[in-house]
């Protein structure tokens, strides 16, 4: 049996094999406590989540320990992101309504994806609804964006896991962000409603 060891951790943790989900858990932590650090080094001073709870948040979510069906480390690594990115949003969410009245901005994230032109920061909520938006019309682009940017791949293992070519995933990248920046920039121009 060769391949991955993450692919073949996930196989068999998908038969139900003694000690796998354990074995699994060793092998992804490191790499998603990595990725979460990233994503939270962006936020604003003040956040409170911290990588290892978002961790361990995302893990319960994705339900690891109950033998989910994940193709391959590509599956896995695609789900945890969006796990990740759902809590983030879910915390944005949380300190918004608590803070509603109380004139504080919003929570953001650095200007990787989709920044408007000139911010250094932009809205977590805004970022999401956009991505949503991008996902509906263009689900491969959207998804390079989710494997890049949430789940910290690079282009040449995003292009690997996905089965395209790295310059596929180059385009697709671009094409994400100039459509996020555009998707976002409209929503910031005031209407004559």
């Amino acid at each position: 049996m060769s391949g991955n060891p993450i692919t073949l951790a996930l196989e068999r943790a998908e038969r139900g094999d003694p000690g796998a989900d354990e074995a699994l858990w060793q092998l992804v932590y490191g790499d998603l406590k990595q990725i979460a650090a990233a994503r939270l080094r962006q936020l604003r001073p003040g956040e409170t989540l911290q990588p290892t709870a978002l961790v361990h948040e995302a893990w319960v979510r994705l339900g690891a320990g109950d033998n989910q069906n994940w193709q391959n480390r590509a599956h896995f690594f695609g789900a945890a992101a969006r796990s990740m990115r759902n809590i983030i949003v879910d915390e944005a969410r949380r300190k918004l309504r608590l803070r509603r009245n109380a004139g504080q901005a919003p929570q953001t994230l650095g200007p990787e994806v989709a920044a408007p032109a000139g911010a250094d920061q932009i809205d977590v909520l805004q970022l999401d609804e956009a991505l949503n938006a991008l996902q509906a019309e263009y689900d491969r682009p959207a998804r390079v964006v989710m494997l890049r940017y949430f789940a910290g791949l690079d282009p040449a293992e995003i292009a690997e896991l996905m089965q395209v070519t790295r310059r596929t995933v180059d385009r697709d990248f671009l094409f994400a962000r100039t459509w996020l920046r555009r998707h976002m920039n409209r929503d910031d121009t005031p209407t004559d409603d």
